[in-house]
């Protein structure tokens, strides 16, 4: 489709356009992981507690993600036959990242805590994961032919140390916002406080981070003569 050409990869890539993919790339780490900081920490766990988790849930929560990365093999033959690493990568950490609205949401729909709640929960994470597990199968090649290597270790890790930095103000600033909103409120709204912060990640930095991802461009994937193993 025409309206989705910009998610096609380039036959030649420029200077220009390598300069600016990975400056695109710069802050698409950071909003990623400055809502990873929200997310992924103690913020999920106290999230899914606050839904009615037990133990044996909350370990079922951390271990999806696990779970769920061997889906990468057979994403493999899903790159091999497309050829698109961006459109892939992109399309599916778009959806990831929309997963966290309904999770959000969770405490408006359905009463907590409760079995039904952290069970959403769980179906809404291993959802999530299934796309972002389909994502990282496509995002390391393309990463990896768009880094030039004489610059791929300094890149790198100028890329981590802002993405960290990001995450501290996020991840911080998610927890103390919650500490305030329980403080300011009783009973069952306390939980809107995982809520709100949920859901302004979600648009300020999760819908953000796809965005930026589809503005870096992709070179073209080179063929491997012979018969792939």
């Amino acid at each position: 489709m025409n309206a989705f050409r910009f998610l096609n990869p380039k036959p030649t890539i420029s200077e220009q356009d390598i300069h600016s993919g990975l400056k695109w790339m710069i802050w698409e780490g950071a909003v990623s992981n400055g809502f990873s900081s929200i997310t992924t920490s103690g913020i999920l766990a106290a999230f899914a507690l606050a839904l009615g988790a037990n133990s044996v849930q909350i370990g079922i929560l951390a271990a999806i993600p696990f779970l769920m990365q061997p889906l990468q093999i057979p994403a493999i033959f899903l790159v091999d036959k497309l050829k698109k690493r961006k459109a892939i990568a992109t399309i599916f950490w778009f959806f990831a990242q929309l997963m966290w609205f309904p999770a959000a949401l969770i405490p408006v729909y359905i009463s907590t805590p409760g079995a039904g709640a952290i069970s959403m929960l769980l179906v809404l994470m291993a959802i999530r994961n299934i796309f972002g597990a389909i994502c990282n199968c496509a995002w390391n090649p393309w990463i990896r032919d768009l880094i030039p290597q004489k610059i791929l270790g300094s890149y790198t890790a100028r890329r981590l140390a802002i993405s960290t930095g990001v995450s501290i103000v996020f991840g911080l600033g998610a927890a103390f916002f919650i500490e305030f909103w329980k403080g300011q409120v009783i009973g069952e709204q306390a939980i809107y406080g995982y809520t709100y912060a949920l859901v302004f990640g979600s648009v300020v930095l999760g819908l953000a981070s796809p965005v930026f991802m589809s503005l870096m461009p992709e070179p073209l994937m080179q063929f491997t003569p012979g018969e792939n193993p």
